[in-house]
């Protein structure tokens, strides 16, 4: 560390520390998700919209699971283009 860098400037700096942030974040976001798509299946089965069985064996057209390919992609690199910085 530099003689004029303290530990506090230091601070989430290393691939560590941005890993920490990215798992912590992403640990968020998946906790909201799964509580809201929990309540959209239990309120679909509820009301015969579809079901969990329905969810399960859905394919994908050709042309919607290159999008859904390109979207996870896009996804991956924001989140872990941050351990490049």
């Amino acid at each position: 560390m530099p003689a004029d860098t303290t530990p506090a400037d230091a601070l989430g700096t290393t691939v560590a520390d941005r890993s920490l942030r990215i798992a912590t974040a992403l640990s968020a976001e998946v906790i909201v998700l799964r509580e809201r798509l929990a309540i959209i299946e239990r309120l679909a089965a509820e009301r015969g919209v579809f079901s969990g069985a329905d969810i399960d064996g859905y394919q994908l057209s050709p042309e919607a699971a290159a999008e859904a390919k390109t979207k996870r992609l896009s996804f991956l690199e924001r989140v872990f283009g941050a351990l490049r910085a």
